[in-house]
């Protein structure tokens, strides 16, 4: 296949630059160029779109290369050539880069796609790390409720034992007494033993409100943490949910789009094939053999017959 969108050899510069079949030859390159249908969404597409941009360049090249030839040997000519090496320039710049455009958006359009995904991670990321620090805290909370009993259940008991060694040493005071302050001693011992147990018993009873109160408070936050986990594991399945429904529609989406494209491009075929065969009937009847008309057909087709062409 040729590098540039017209046979190299059919450039004469002196009837491109100065018989004024310029704008011919750019208005053949334009429509050897537009007649390509772009698609961005396949790789053999975004290769066409990038191929024809490049034989625009190449066309723009091989049109300025004959003007320069014509230059050196016709000096008189180099203001009126290098406008219209400069217009040929211009122009197909132009038209390269309107043949490029789709797949310039395309790329724009990944890089938009890209950094989407990239801030998507980061929100992840940091949906994670909430998560993390609520069961963390949730632990924390867990283990500081189970300090707290445990100390409530040391100093119960450190009241306890001192309320027995305290009545222990009364008893042995006691002892000492005469026999006839025992009916005393008994009855302050009693009253004594009496206070103590209330003394424990008080103290049991305040030391197991503490602990159900901690025990509860430890509960709580439990519950707590465990509500807000599930909030946010229910949040994130959500939004997972909505993102695969909305890539499912974009992918139903960009399917139909390439059975339109695929349409199209069948429905051009064959409407190109009507008119070749049209034409090839038409040189039939005029007299020409078919298997000369078909040759004909096709040479013009393919744009290698100058200053003749088919109308699709």
């Amino acid at each position: 296949m040729s590098e540039a969108l017209i046979p190299l050899e059919s450039v004469n510069a002196v009837e491109v630059f100065t018989g004024g079949t310029l704008d011919d030859l750019l208005q053949r390159i334009r429509t050897e160029a537009v007649s390509l249908v772009p698609n961005v969404n396949t790789v053999a597409g975004r290769k066409e779109i990038a191929s024809v941009a490049y034989k625009v360049s190449r066309s723009k090249t091989a049109i300025d290369d004959a003007g320069k030839a014509l230059v050196s040997d016709l000096k008189k000519q180099t203001g009126d050539i290098d406008a219209a090496r400069k217009k040929a320039r211009d122009t197909l710049d132009a038209l390269r880069d309107e043949v490029r455009q789709p797949l310039t958006d395309w790329e724009a359009e990944q890089e938009r796609i890209e950094r989407e995904r990239v801030q998507a991670e980061k929100r992840a990321k940091a949906e994670a790390e909430a998560l993390r620090i609520a069961d963390l805290e949730r632990r924390e909370a867990e283990l500081r409720a189970k300090e707290e009993a445990i100390r409530a259940a040391e100093e119960a008991e450190r009241q306890r034992a001192a309320a027995e060694k305290a009545e222990k040493d009364r008893i042995e005071r006691e002892a000492q007494l005469q026999r006839d302050a025992e009916a005393r001693a008994k009855r302050e011992a009693q009253e004594a033993i009496e206070r103590a147990e209330k003394a424990a018993a008080d103290a049991q009873a305040a030391a197991q409100r503490e602990a159900a109160a901690a025990e509860q408070r430890a509960k709580d936050a439990a519950e707590r943490a465990q509500r807000d986990k599930e909030e946010a594991v229910r949040q994130a399945e959500q939004k997972a949910q909505r993102e695969a429904e909305q890539r499912e529609r974009d992918r139903l989406a960009e399917e139909a789009r390439q059975r339109e494209d695929e349409e199209r491009r069948a429905a051009n075929k064959a409407h190109c094939r009507r008119i070749n065969i049209a034409a090839v009937e038409a040189l039939v009847t005029g007299g020409v053999s078919e298997e000369v008309a078909k040759a004909v057909v096709t040479l013009i087709a393919q744009g290698k017959v100058p200053a003749v062409s088919i109308s699709y």
